[in-house]
């Protein structure tokens, strides 16, 4: 048999196994403090064609709270960059895994943005159809979003290449690779929606 139909036969993964969920990771309790910590903050707004938003940076705040926030959702999301890595080897074929060590623990990364982002129901979302990667972001290899709280019924982060439509739950985080062909969008909420978005990044 021709290698490529045993590969297709035995292991033909769908790009939806690349976009992986961890559901508990950011306690409850941390995330109804982030959203609280945004709200008491300067925040900046973002209204253009792409999306509607309000967000706030904790990478570079000077303040106390941000630094602790900054170094317990480091501590909490850091470790999934190698876990999810290894689930991306175990998909390979077998006798094609890749010998090499995880990226994220190989080489020196980390986070350079840690983003908190609120979208209302008055907001569009974020309806733009983009990519993580590009000219002014070539060292990011991952992305994650972290949702802060539950949104039932709408809100979801849409992959249309990848047939998913994540729905937002406080202290998920999920993570994908940064480039294409990993197309995504956030749809409207009717209710205030908030997330934390950062990226894996050579450093």
């Amino acid at each position: 048999m021709k290698l490529h139909y045993e590969l297709k036969r035995s292991n033909d993964a769908y790009l939806s196994d690349c976009i992986i969920s961890y559901p508990n990771i950011v306690p409850r309790l941390l995330c109804n403090e982030l959203i609280e910590f945004f709200e008491r903050s300067i925040t900046f707004k973002i209204d253009d064609h792409r999306k509607q938003s309000r967000e706030m940076q904790l990478m570079g705040d000077p303040r106390a709270q941000a630094a602790a926030y900054r170094h317990i959702l480091k501590d909490s999301i850091f470790p999934l960059g190698e876990k999810y890595e290894r689930t991306l080897h175990d998909i390979c074929h077998v006798d094609y895994r890749p010998a090499d060590e995880p990226m994220t623990k190989m080489f020196q990364t980390g986070f350079r943005s840690l983003q908190i982002q609120k979208y209302t129901s008055e907001d569009s979302g974020y309806p733009a159809v983009h990519i993580e990667s590009g000219p002014d972001h070539i060292r990011k290899y991952l992305a994650v979003i972290v949702f802060l709280n539950d949104v039932i019924t709408d809100g979801e982060t849409i992959f249309p290449m990848g047939g998913n439509a994540i729905q937002p739950e406080a202290g998920k985080v999920v993570i994908w690779p940064a480039g294409l062909p990993f197309y995504h969008c956030g749809n409207k909420s009717a209710t205030d929606k908030y997330i934390l978005t950062s990226w894996f990044e050579f450093m």
